[in-house]
């Protein structure tokens, strides 16, 4: 509900110490990193406060941005083909990287044991390929296998060239079209459903011609890489022969892969969370500055983390030199990162928050107002017990079954608003005869609900006007606190003039006399007009103006105008409120109608059944856009600008 207060940390320590420091910052957790480089070149890194370390300062003359010599990308590479090899599941284990460990020494075995497995791989490719193509020569020797001639002796004619290969059935009937303007004989081996296998000779002087001729009607050749001797029939047992070796050094090979995994399948398994670790490491230093002695490290911390990152460190923190600075220190144009937090029932709606923007570091999060808002005005848009019980069960399954925790926890959350405001409108599942209403039926008291749709707008907005002032006092904004029209003259405009409509529609009488409120009224809309020139003249700014006074002026002008009709859009907008509670229920007796028009009970049902998930589906997704909407437009825009970034600490 509250946005944590930061610190800026500057830390300095000897380059023999590095590896550790990181690694225990990023099991901290703690640390939102930025680079030193850019304090160092603005001359804000407050080396001069360490004055007991004057090896630091001199070494500071030589500053350079980190730069590492490891190339992470590759072994990750190396390490996700042993994963795929051996299939090893990738898992992170925090007790793994809280060990001590040198990671180069893990590098260099991991890397040991991938040329192993690569020289390995090699060799049962090879032998695989090889036992691929003899099978395949062996399968055209069968065709040809009672050819009693000297096989060998075919691929050493001088003067005829001997091509064996396979062509589509489709091209071997052109082929056989065209048998007589083809200078080379063509004996067909063996046919099935897709190709045709065939053995061709050919005079060595027309070769280029006659393969010309075979790749237009794409011929697949087949290089006969192996030799052997005698007749087809030798061939073939020389063949099965070699496949017998084959397949018994197969065996050996995939016997030393699995002796392999078996000797190193745990340091495998644990060098996934080393790895992990290094590349944020990394990440961590390439934000540093360094020299051949100290390093240099700047970045964001939660003060109420200070003590997470102390326990972390340890005995290194006693060789570091760290230094803190407050929010109210920190130099001109340095923002410090957002870091809300909330409770159980509001954190999934920090996603609701942030896709408008991040709160910026002097602002009230907002969180807590869009939870609860949000959460009334779905459900009073969308009230229904049944409806609401299924809305709340579909997030639990998105949060805890399809991992999505956001928009699972805020559709969870809002289906048990839907089914409060259910009990409150009496509708279980449309039905409004079940269950007695708590509060109101909308259908029934139209004028009610609608009245209070626009009175539910008065007070969030007002409540976004406070927000503002309280944001205004904290960054000192007098213009924008006091005098806009989303400050305190603003607010007061909105109040007295929606008294004056009010009393005015009812036919009572004022408290105040109408002409005061009247002055009043005009009043605040000159000092809405010029706050510009008010605020400056209030802080000794000088000029008054940040443009021509005609150009003001004229701006001005509309921008009141603006005002009076903003205010209105923004409070009749809440209209949409009630009337779509009131739609909830006519879009049911829709579907209730047809219903009762269907031919037999059990189409009755079914139709009940459809108008629900209807229901469900579209208009709940229609009052889902709806209440963003009222969120963004009516509500933010008094108070909210969105303009700051996530604390993002550097973590696994």
């Amino acid at each position: 509900m509250a946005v944590a207060k930061m610190e800026f940390i500057n830390i300095i320590g000897h380059m023999d110490s590095l590896e550790d420091v990181a690694k225990k910052i990023v099991l901290s957790q703690a640390i939102h990193p930025v680079n030193a480089m850019t304090e160092i070149s603005e001359n804000h890194f407050p080396i001069m406060r360490a004055k007991d370390e004057v090896d630091a300062l001199i070494d500071y003359n030589y500053i350079r941005q980190y730069q590492s010599n490891l190339d992470l990308s590759e072994i990750r590479k190396i390490y996700d083909e042993l994963c795929a090899i051996f299939d090893i599941k990738k898992r992170y284990k925090k007790n793994v990287v809280e060990e001590e460990y040198v990671f180069l020494d893990d590098l260099n075995r991991i890397e040991q044991i991938y040329e192993e497995v690569k020289e390995e791989i090699s060799i049962l490719n090879s032998l695989e390929n090889e036992y691929r193509e003899i099978e395949e020569l062996e399968n055209y020797m069968s065709y040809i296998k009672n050819v009693n001639v000297n096989f060998g002796d075919l691929f050493n004619m001088k003067f005829i060239k001997f091509i064996m290969g396979k062509v589509s059935n489709y091209n071997m009937e052109k082929l056989k079209n065209n048998y007589e303007n083809i200078p080379a004989i063509v004996l067909k081996l063996d046919k099935n459903q897709e190709s045709t296998k065939i053995m061709i000779f050919m005079p060595k002087m027309v070769e280029l011609e006659v393969r010309r001729v075979l790749s237009s009607l794409e011929f697949e050749e087949f290089n006969v890489n192996f030799k052997f001797h005698g007749s087809p029939n030798e061939w073939i047992k020389e063949i099965k022969a070699r496949k017998k070796e084959i397949e018994k050094e197969l065996v050996i090979r995939k016997n030393k892969l699995k002796e392999i995994k078996q000797e190193h399948i745990n340091f495998i398994d644990v060098f996934y969370s080393k790895l992990l670790m290094q590349i944020k490491i990394e990440e961590l230093k390439s934000q540093m500055g360094c020299t051949n002695e100290f390093f240099y490290m700047s970045g964001w911390i939660p003060r109420f983390r200070k003590k997470t990152l102390s326990k972390y460190l340890g005995d290194l923190e006693s060789k570091l030199i760290i230094i803190y600075k407050q929010d109210d220190e920190l130099r001109e144009g340095l923002e410090p990162p957002t870091y809300i937090f909330n409770g159980f029932l509001l954190r999934p709606f920090e996603s609701v928050v942030k896709l408008y923007g991040v709160p910026s570091y002097k602002e009230l999060d907002p969180t807590a107002f869009v939870g609860l808002s949000y959460m009334f005005l779905f459900g009073a848009m969308f009230g229904d017990v049944g409806q609401g019980l299924v809305l709340l069960l579909l997030g639990l399954l998105l949060e805890k079954k399809k991992r999505r925790p956001n928009l699972g926890g805020v559709l969870a959350r809002l289906g048990i608003s839907s089914t409060l405001f259910g009990f409150l409108y009496g509708s279980v599942f449309g039905f409004e005869d079940i269950i007695d209403a708590v509060l109101v039926r909308p259908m029934a008291s139209i004028d009610k609900v609608l009245i209070w749709a626009v009175g539910i707008g008065v007070f969030l907005l007002s409540v976004g006007f406070l927000y503002n002032l309280v944001n205004c006092f904290i960054k000192k904004d007098i213009e924008n606190g006091i005098f806009s029209r989303n400050g305190l003259a603003g607010l007061i405009f909105y109040w007295l003039l929606l008294y004056l409509v009010v009393a005015t529609v009812r036919g009572v009488e004022t408290i105040v006399p109408r002409s005061l409120i009247t002055v009043l009224l005009i009043l605040l809309l000159v000092l809405m007009l010029l706050k510009e020139p008010l605020s400056n003249l209030i802080k000794g700014i000088k000029p008054l103006y940040s443009e021509s006074k005609a150009d003001y002026y004229i701006e001005g002008g509309f921008g009141v105008l603006e005002t009076l009709l903003s205010m209105l859009s923004n409070t009749l907008s809440f209209i949409r409120v009630g009337a779509f509670a009131i739609n909830h229920v006519g879009l049911f007796i829709a579907f209730e109608t047809l219903a009762e028009m269907m031919g037999n009970h059990f189409e009755s049902i079914l139709m009940i059944i459809f108008g629900n998930v209807v229901i469900i589906g579209l208009e709940g997704l229609i009052v889902f856009i709806q209440g963003l909407r009222l969120e963004y437009y009516e509500l933010f825009s008094k108070f909210f600008s969105g303009t700051g970034y996530e604390y993002n600490p550097i973590k696994l």
